[in-house]
């Protein structure tokens, strides 16, 4: 009988301790003590068949290292532990040990079922880690039917959640249930420093256990090379957002050296695969973590080895004037700081759509599908748009100055123009806040199809190594700016061109009928009287809403971009060593100290720009109100509308002239004149909305609404330009305010 229990305590099938028949009749010759005794050995030992076949299961089938090396722990420690406990308690009955073995022999039931006490309320937290890790239909601990069911529609756990869940179940008043976490929480651990081990010292990913990695290769980039991200769900507790971005900045920097075969012994990347200086340096920061992982300690040694790469690799071969360079041309050419290339690319763009539309109507045609379908724009042609604007610049040079413009020379080969289709979200560069570019979620009013009625966007095609800096993501925020920015100066532009059509303006004496009259006759005095007075108050709209869009282009681009470049550019020159102001005395270290600091303060971690110029762009899409939709919605459709505008006062500028050489457009022109009454009417209407939407953000902002903060300024020392509000724009915006005002109390 003794023998039975003990190998049904070792994981064999007992016919006695089954739920059978036989089982039961047995059970009704024994008394209810011994019957209950019984019951406790044959649950432990049913107990621990079934953790043996699961931990068996998880060990060979389950997808996570992690989550097999904890089953591999369990079944070689925990479950080996109990195979002990079950041969010392057979060791000492064939001892006859007084514990367990008492007069004539007699061992007595309860003595054996003592000698396990607490292992029954381990098997049960054993089973409950084993079925977090993988559910399963029929569920261990024989809760309801309803439990088992939902068990059994979960998905197989991942490293990071049992490593959490084994933390919260250390933080427990059970010694015995505290030391089994523990024990496993450092095998779950080292299981996950192996991983990140492979990714931050060598570039790669895991082999096995790759889709249980925090670092996940990204499938949506339609580029040829790689593209990581950090899947923040598999970071487990201690690793935060900064440290999962720096541990993917390591490894796609790692990576990149390796693919691009940028390995050269000059620039001191030999050591990094596999030579001993730098990868012996970082494997000590990695090794020396203590278990269970602290945070602050993991932060530290990802820190210690981001910046090592940086100093020794990343600064080489991505110095910070290539940086400074790119940043210039995208400051002057996608903010239009040049204020030529704004005015090139809007008149090559007009002059595009205005040649399409003269050849579309000029040509015949057999239907008005075919008319009409060759408006659009194709991809030859808004290239086309791009190469005139880089000859009109090119033009503007003197050709007597022996300086070569390099900056616009480089702009000619980065960027391009083209019609903008639907494609995959854009990845970003080696660092992003938990994912995508945020604030490019925010933006939900684009003006990529203001300038050539398309979706055209301006992007730059960066080469590596300048790729690790910028990203696509980045492209496309500039992108946005871009386009916002050109619609603005694009209106504006078509507005004041309106008054150089004096013929709307002024009166124009014609000969009538062949005879030279210096006099105009009365009809067409009267007619000129009419035609002045019922376009006053269009004048009215189209000067209050050019000194709109003035004001408004000059706040954003004269304060906001100038003044956000102008504070980030400052803190992307490296502040200059200071010297000693007195010779450190003999034996001291003040000088080497001094002199540590200085070289460190001189140079920027490749990093800590990417965070800076992240920053920066979110802090210019905000101050620009580009993030607001109500205010980018209404303000693009006033551009529309005055778009609208334009057209109509262009054609009725021809429809009179040709009135005055005595051709008869009177219906016509009533017709311009309706319409532009109209869209007169809305555009005031916008503008007035456009206003008070100014009103409320700049409230919103000084009461403390959100702004543009950057989490990452503790360790970049980067704070964005935020700006002091809207009133200034405000007070000179009331100006026409009350301009269209008057002009719509006179008409």
């Amino acid at each position: 009988m003794l023998h039975e229990l003990l190998l049904a305590l070792s994981g064999h099938k007992s016919p006695l301790l089954s739920d059978d028949k036989d089982t039961q009749q047995l059970g009704s010759l024994l008394c209810p003590s011994e019957d209950a005794l019984l019951r406790s050995i044959a649950r432990l030992g049913n107990s621990h068949i079934e953790l043996l076949k699961e931990v068996s299961t998880i060990t060979d089938s389950h997808s996570s290292v992690i989550c097999r090396a904890v089953s591999r722990t369990i079944e070689s420690g925990q479950l080996a532990e109990f195979q002990q406990a079950i041969l010392k308690v057979e060791s000492r009955i064939l001892q006859k040990n007084a514990a367990l073995v008492g007069a004539y022999d007699i061992v007595p039931l309860s003595s054996v079922v003592g000698a396990f006490s607490g292992w029954g309320k381990k098997m049960e937290w054993l089973k409950s880690l084993v079925l977090h890790i993988q559910p399963r239909a029929v569920d261990l601990t024989k809760k309801s039917i309803e439990d088992e069911k939902n068990i059994g529609t979960k998905r197989h756990a991942s490293g990071a959640q049992i490593i959490k869940w084994l933390r919260k179940e250390s933080q427990t008043g059970y010694p015995d249930i505290e030391r089994m976490a523990v024990d496993l929480i450092k095998v779950a651990e080292r299981a996950w420093l192996r991983q990140v081990s492979a990714w931050v010292l060598y570039g790669r990913l895991p082999e096995l256990g790759a889709g249980d990695f925090l670092i996940q290769k990204d499938s949506h980039t339609g580029s040829g090379t790689d593209s990581y991200r950090v899947q923040m769900g598999l970071c487990p507790a201690f690793v935060n957002s900064l440290t999962a971005n720096s541990i993917l900045f390591i490894g796609k920097s790692l990576n990149y050296i390796r693919t691009q075969g940028q390995i050269t012994p000059e620039s001191q990347v030999g050591p990094l695969t596999g030579e001993a200086p730098l990868l012996s340096s970082h494997l000590k920061h990695l090794s020396a973590l203590e278990h269970p992982i602290n945070a602050v300690s993991l932060a530290a040694a990802i820190a210690n080895i981001r910046s090592s790469l940086s100093q020794n690799v990343l600064q080489k071969l991505l110095p910070l004037a290539d940086i400074r360079q790119v940043l210039n041309v995208m400051t002057d050419f996608f903010l239009l700081e040049r204020g030529d290339f704004a005015v090139a690319l809007i008149a090559s763009a007009d002059e595009c759509l205005s040649a399409r539309s003269n050849r579309v109507l000029d040509a015949p045609s057999h239907s008005d599908a075919l008319r009409f379908g060759g408006i659009m724009i194709k991809e030859g042609e808004v290239t086309n748009v791009l190469n005139r604007t880089w000859a009109t610049l090119a033009a503007l040079q003197d050709d007597d100055d022996d300086d070569v413009d390099e900056e616009l020379d480089q702009a000619r080969d980065i960027i391009r123009l083209s019609i903008k289709k639907h494609t995959a979200p854009p990845t970003t560069s080696f660092l992003s806040s938990a994912g995508p570019f945020s604030i490019l979620e925010e933006v939900k009013t684009t003006f990529g199809d203001v300038l050539l009625a398309t979706p055209a966007s301006l992007y730059v095609s960066v080469s590596s190594p300048l790729d690790l800096f910028l990203g696509s993501a980045e492209v496309e925020a500039y992108s946005m700016i871009h386009s916002y920015l050109l619609s603005v100066r694009r209106a504006h532009l078509h507005l004041t061109d309106l008054w150089k059509l004096s013929v709307l303006r002024r009166i124009h004496p014609s000969p009538a009928k062949g005879q030279a009259n210096s006099k105009l006759p009365e009809q067409d005095r009267k007619r000129a009287n009419k035609r002045s007075e019922s376009m006053r108050s269009t004048w009215a709209m189209v000067s209050s809403t050019a000194f709109f869009l003035t004001e408004l282009g000059e706040y954003l681009q004269g304060e906001v971009v100038s003044s956000s470049w102008r504070q980030f550019s400052s803190w992307l020159q490296p502040p200059e060593a200071t010297s000693l102001s007195r010779p450190p005395s003999p034996g001291s270290t003040e000088g080497i100290l001094s002199a540590d600091s200085a070289e460190t303060n001189t140079t920027r971690d490749p990093q800590s720009l990417t965070i800076a110029h992240r920053a920066y762009l979110g802090a210019l899409i905000r101050a620009l109100i580009l993030d607001d939709t109500a205010f980018t919605k209404q303000l693009k459709t006033m551009l529309t509308r005055l778009d609208h505008v334009a057209a109509l006062v262009k054609r009725l500028s021809v429809v009179q002239q040709s009135t005055e050489l005595g051709k008869s457009y009177a219906t016509e022109e009533s017709h311009i004149m309706r319409s532009l009454g109209d869209v007169r009417v809305a555009v005031e209407a916008d503008l007035h909305s456009l206003v008070n939407r100014l009103s409320e953000i700049d409230s919103h902002r000084l009461d403390g609404g959100p702004q543009s903060t950057a989490n990452e300024s503790k360790i970049t020392g980067f704070f964005p330009w935020q700006g002091g509000g809207l009133y200034r724009l405000l007070m000179k915006l009331d100006f026409a305010r009350s301009g269209v005002s008057n002009a719509m109390q006179e008409s």
